[in-house]
Order: C-alpha cells, then structure tokens, then sequence
C-alpha cells in the first residue's frame, strides 16, 4: 500500500483547486493507498460547516463525508487561525517539523 501526503494550501474561498485536492485525496483513498491530509493557510476553511461559502463548495461536502471513511483524521497546521469549533471532523494539530517529517517519510506528496 502506497503512502500518499496530500498538502493543501489554497484558499478555497478563492479557488477550486483545495476541493479538487479532497477529490483527489477520495480517490487515492478508496484505492490501494494510505492517504494523509494536511490543511494549512486557510485550506482548513474545507473542515468548517459552512462550506456552501466556499468554491465548489457542495460538491467538497460530498467528497469530504465519503472520505471520512477512510481518513479518520486530518492534520491543521499549528497555529492556524481558522476557527473549527463547529467542524464535524476529526483533526489533530502538527508543527511544520512535524508536516516536513510526513511529507518526508511519504512515498508520494502532492501539493496544492
């Protein structure tokens, strides 16, 4: 099983690429490898509930709910400022060492 880091940095209120990511990251998943996600910047916006705000932002709901059966946790970037309380996901914090040590011991990252 292949060991992929999917790095998100984009501002999904300005751009689809942070939503095409979670797409990416589904598909990758439901395969034959172990995928990582790692928000940082205002990627995490992805993780909020109002994500209806965001572009392409239905459509990331539903590749976000299907990805949690196989992602139980994302990772935020330590001292992100995007406020989570109300997020239904599953998330833990890293430091960028420990972002650089994933993306280091990954087989593939794919950054976006």
């Amino acid at each position: 099983m292949a060991r992929v880091v999917i790095l998100i940095r984009g501002n999904p209120e300005e751009s689809h690429r942070p939503g095409e990511a979670i797409r990416i990251a589904l598909g990758l998943a439901a395969g034959e490898h172990a995928v990582e996600v790692i928000l940082t910047g205002m990627a995490p916006l992805l993780l909020s509930p109002q994500l209806e705000d965001l572009v392409d932002g239905e459509q990331t709901e539903k590749y976000l709910t299907t990805l949690c059966e196989y992602i139980e946790t994302f990772h935020i970037e330590d001292g992100n400022a995007v406020d989570l309380s109300e997020s239904r996901y599953r998330r833990d914090v890293l430091t960028r060492k420990q972002i650089a040590g994933k993306m280091a011991a990954a087989e593939r990252t794919l950054i976006f």
